[in-house]
């Protein structure tokens, strides 16, 4: 086999989550490029719709399904959908997340704590877990969770991703535990971790859209060695490559995609 396709998804069904938006829908249009089948989840149903439709008009085969990833139940239902509709499952992106505001640690919320731990460990967590469910009896299938540059640091700012970064560096050894129970069963589990990224995350302090997050946002890219922000696609490689025959050797680990941040 080449080593181009060795990165070809051709008719294989793939399940991402937070597909509806940022870099879950830069990962949906990758992966529908290389060839597979897309169920775009998302919580907002017509944002998962949308991401669908547009795979679709491209001529790609997408599905949208509405569901609440800290829901076993929905869960379940979501990797049923996408068999009964799709195929089999062969790929998943447990990509889903959510971020705090900005706060003193006195006054963080409790329930705001619990919500980005629900959603972006647990939920993870219940992502994978499915998606083993059916793969094991298949002795195949590539799992992929998208980690972050702030699970392995903190913030560089104050008051600025606690919880996130706290779920993060969860999922980031939810990645290695997982992998070493599923590799035997010829599943590959890995990770890639995001920088700071052009999305709505965190209530849009990425867009500088207004005059405190456009400082926030010179800060971040002037500590940045690549000197600017991460665009969604710019993840599109390294999710190819997770999802596939590529990195068939590769288990347990989380590639760092971050501009540099991590390095200096």
């Amino acid at each position: 086999m080449s080593i181009l396709e060795q990165f070809r998804l051709t008719d294989q069904v793939a399940v991402v989550t937070g597909a509806g938006s940022g870099i879950g829908n830069a990962i949906a249009v990758a992966l529908a490029e290389a060839g597979a089948h897309v169920a775009c989840v998302d919580s907002l149903a017509d944002r998962a719709e949308e991401s669908a439709h547009r795979l679709t008009a491209a001529g790609h085969t997408a599905l949208a399904i509405q569901a609440d990833i800290t829901d076993e139940a929905a869960m379940a239902r979501v990797v049923a959908t996408a068999e009964e509709q799709l195929g089999p499952l062969a790929i998943c992106f447990a990509n889903a997340g959510v971020a705090e505001r900005r706060s003193n640690l006195v006054d963080a919320s409790l329930a705001e704590w619990q919500h980005v731990l629900d959603v972006d460990l647990t939920g993870a967590f219940l992502t994978v877990r499915e998606a083993a469910k059916v793969m094991i009896p298949r002795q195949r299938g590539k799992i992929v969770v998208t980690a972050s540059a702030v699970g392995f640091v903190a913030s560089f700012h104050h008051g600025l991703s606690r919880a996130y970064g706290s779920a993060k560096g969860g999922v980031i050894n939810l990645i290695r535990s997982v992998a070493v129970e599923l590799a035997p069963h010829n599943i590959q589990v890995n990770g890639f971790a995001p920088g700071y990224t052009r999305t709505r995350i965190g209530g849009g302090r990425y867009l500088a859209e207004t005059p405190e997050t456009a400082a926030f946002v010179a800060a971040v890219q002037d500590r940045c060695p690549a000197g600017r922000l991460a665009e969604p696609e710019d993840y599109a490689g390294v999710a190819v490559f997770l999802a596939s025959q590529a990195s068939n050797f590769m288990v347990g680990h989380t590639v760092v995609v971050d501009g540099g941040w991590l390095i200096v």
